[in-house]
């Protein structure tokens, strides 16, 4: 277990050091304000439009609050794998004798930081720019809403991105999933309104019950009235990250067997 934990953290400091290296903290922080600032307004200036009274603009913010977390978290640990294979470092790591889902669940901690990151940037907007009202919100749910949110796409961004291991590039399955998650997931209208066999799609999903959890949270309910869709957003993290462990491995044995490592 020890050896486990300190791949893990040795994996994660060096993706945070190449990371800061490579891109300025400064510079991915002003991403991440100026892409999350024209989403929102964006989605908010549609609901204003539309006038649906069951899609409200605060409605509408809120759940592209949440959103943000998916777009900086699912997408980033989605392509780790793509990124590792288009800049040649993918067969140096599988050629350690370590566990290859230790080494990217390491790097997949900078997506989870960025996610805390684009969270908050996104409740700052929701506050002072959108004009949501916090002032009955439940804060300590809505942190740890927050926490839990990361973690959970964090999982599935290894489950889906552990495919890309074999394919030719995961870029295409993070754009892929990123924007289901934003059609599907209650993001901009209740999941009540997609067809039927679209719901059971979207409540496999953790960033429809995170959704769920955070509108709560922001209408000032208390955490016992939220355990439902938190325990299901945890427990679909925990079958996604579990995925990864056997997906890993099993991909990781066939690329070597069929000598497809560099294929990107």
């Amino acid at each position: 277990m020890g050896g486990a934990f300190t791949i893990v953290a040795t994996s994660a400091k060096s993706d945070f050091i190449s990371k800061f290296t490579l891109v300025h903290p400064v510079i991915r922080l002003l991403v991440i304000m100026c892409t999350n600032l024209f989403s929102m307004y964006f989605f908010f200036l549609l609901a204003s439009y539309v006038g649906n009274p069951d899609v409200s603009p605060e409605y509408v913010i809120i759940g592209n609050v949440v959103q943000s977390v998916s777009t900086s978290t699912l997408y980033s640990a989605t392509n780790i794998s793509g990124t590792e294979k288009h800049t040649g470092t993918l067969e140096p790591i599988l050629s350690s004798p370590s566990r290859l889902f230790f080494i990217f669940f390491g790097k997949s901690l900078f997506s989870i930081s960025m996610g805390f990151v684009s969270v908050s940037v996104s409740l700052f907007y929701a506050a002072f720019i959108f004009g949501v009202d916090f002032s009955s919100a439940n804060i300590g749910a809505i942190v740890l809403i927050c926490v839990l949110t990361c973690l959970s796409l964090a999982g599935m961004g290894l489950a889906i991105g552990s495919i890309g291991i074999y394919l030719r590039t995961s870029a295409i399955l993070a754009n892929l999933f990123g924007y289901i998650g934003l059609l599907i997931c209650g993001v901009n209208f209740p999941v009540s309104y997609l067809p039927g066999w679209l719901q059971v799609l979207s409540y496999g999903m953790p960033l429809t019950y995170a959704v769920e959890a955070t509108r709560s949270a922001v209408g000032g309910s208390a955490l016992g009235t939220m355990a439902e869709p938190l325990f299901m957003m945890v427990l679909l993290g925990a079958i996604y990250l579990t995925a990864a462990w056997f997906i890993f491995g099993f991909f990781e044995k066939i690329s070597r067997n069929r000598g497809s490592l560099d294929s990107f």
